[in-house]
């Protein structure tokens, strides 16, 4: 056989596959299983033997009665996606997708399929907007031409979400360009999942570059923003660099994490961090005393002093009331003036009669004239 038709029959037994496809039995339903990377160095539109494998495995299953998606992915090839996205919505089955760890980007397209959505009660759930990666150089137009061809990816996408969800097409498209994340909890709340899983996620960091979701290691570099308290305070869901943390397991210390019950508990934990936090606060305390005594005028100590010490409060309140207890005490004076007046009785004083005499002789003076 020729080299060219070794190398063709080699890639065609070795096929670009992301997926495992398990057959169901009497007492399980058949599975897809999407652990990691949807595709990955060659294109879904590329790679004719991919989609034709993936189609094959899938027609393989027979006559089944439900497909059970297991999704674990940080995305991946969106054409391979909106592909099997669009096989599994035209199946006869019904589909239940469970979401194991998390489903970002790509991965949330093929959960979309589901009949119903399930995911872990701390599984994370991302949407964003889609992107394409250049290795060559390229004319103004074909940037141009590449930009209008991701606008109608995008524009896929947000026909599959509003589809499953229908929510608004702008408030979808809205929330994919500010590549939002949510916990299993909140993609429920959000519509994007039906009901949550009873298992737990278990998701660790490494070197902020790498997250590990139920062992799956995924690449988190290319995302925009990463919440972590979305990874943090969760029942199971640790965030403690290279070293893996069990729920209830105690740390090298011998501190078990559900122990930290007050500030003495998390100083010994995390002495660092507590010290960060307490000349934080005293620096901002000392610039909110300096600048209330800043305001401080003559007959005003009061409140000063309060709002120092007694009743703590900021500057610029502090401010306000002292042009609040100025203005009253203006109000009170005038008030007080008016009164002094009317008791003085100053307004009852009548005018002397000297203006009614001058104008007598005035006006003598003008009948005695001769013209």
């Amino acid at each position: 056989m020729p080299k060219r038709e070794q190398r063709q029959a080699q890639k065609e037994q070795r096929p670009n596959k992301f997926w495992n496809f398990v057959p169901g039995t009497e007492e399980d339903p058949a599975q897809l299983i999407l652990y990691g990377t949807i595709a990955s160095a060659e294109s879904w539109w590329e790679d004719r033997v991919t989609p034709k494998q993936f189609n094959q495995e899938l027609d393989a299953l027979g006559d089944v009665e439900e497909i059970v998606v297991r999704i674990n992915s940080g995305g991946g090839d969106v054409l391979a996606a909106n592909a099997i996205y669009t096989r599994l919505r035209d199946h006869k089955a019904t589909i239940t997708v469970k979401i194991d760890g998390w489903a970002a980007s790509a991965a949330t397209i093929i959960a979309m399929a589901g009949d119903k959505i399930q995911i872990a009660k701390n599984g994370i759930f991302m949407i964003h907007d889609p992107s394409m990666t250049i290795w060559n150089t390229y004319t103004a137009e074909q940037f141009e031409k590449m930009a209008e061809q991701l606008k109608t990816v995008k524009q896929s996408i947000v026909n599959a979400y509003t589809q499953r969800t229908g929510r608004d097409e702008e408030e979808v498209s809205a929330l994919m360009s500010e590549e939002t994340w949510w916990t299993g909890e909140e993609a429920v709340e959000e519509g994007f999942c039906d009901e949550l899983l009873f298992e737990e996620a278990e998701t660790i960091i490494e070197n902020g570059s790498m997250l590990i979701v139920n062992s799956v290691p995924i690449d988190i570099t290319g995302f925009k923003t990463i919440p972590r308290n979305v990874f943090e305070n969760k029942s199971t869901t640790k965030n403690r660099g290279k070293k893996k943390v069990q729920n209830k397991a105690e740390d090298k210390k011998g501190v078990q994490m559900s122990e930290i019950k007050t500030v003495q508990d998390l100083e010994k934990q995390y002495p660092g961090l507590v010290t960060e936090i307490r000349n934080e606060a005293a620096e901002a305390e000392r610039t909110r005393i300096k600048d209330i005594k800043n305001l401080e005028i003559a007959g005003f100590e009061d409140i000063v002093e309060n709002a120092m010490f007694e009743k703590p409060i900021t500057a610029a309140e502090t401010a306000m009331k002292i042009i609040n207890k100025q203005k009253q005490v203006g109000a009170n004076y005038m008030a007080e003036r008016e009164e002094d007046v009317k008791e003085s009785g100053v307004k009852n004083v009548q005018h002397g009669s000297g203006e009614e005499e001058t104008k007598n002789k005035f006006d003598a003076i003008i009948d005695e004239m001769k013209f």
